[in-house]
């Protein structure tokens, strides 16, 4: 990736890795595809490849379709945890009304496994989230 599928872009994502992993902190990735209206409808992992002209490339591993978001809904990327634990390799729908620090109203959970480079359905119940517009 790039290019990307008709009608589709990436606006967003996160690196998935440490200073500890062969490839390093960003040797995986998971990023959105958004539609024209810039909502995310898909999720995409990806394995670091060579750069091309200094532009990062990705070798797409897993493709998962986001459910249709409600109102005040929000996806997150890499700033959860799965029972209190922090973990990058997460993306979540979350509601964050009313909330404090942590959202704790998730809909819908995955993981991004680092060893086959897959998503995996998380039970939201298990999952928190940073209020990333705590405090303002």
């Amino acid at each position: 990736m790039p290019p990307y599928p008709a009608g589709l872009r990436s606006n967003t994502g996160s690196c998935i890795g440490s200073t500890d992993e062969e490839g390093g902190v960003c040797a995986r990735s998971i990023a959105t595809l958004d539609d024209d209206l810039g909502v995310s409808r898909y999720l995409y992992a990806g394995a670091a490849l060579e750069p091309v002209d200094d532009m990062p490339q990705w070798r797409v591993t897993d493709v998962i379709a986001v459910p249709s978001m409600r109102p005040h809904e929000a996806l997150q990327i890499g700033t959860c945890e799965a029972d209190r634990k922090p973990d990058a390799a997460l993306a979540a729908l979350v509601d964050a009304r009313g909330a404090g620090e942590m959202v704790t109203r998730v809909r819908w959970a995955v993981r991004l496994q680092r060893d086959s480079g897959r998503f995996v359905t998380v039970s939201a119940a298990t999952v928190a989230c940073i209020n990333e517009g705590f405090g303002e």
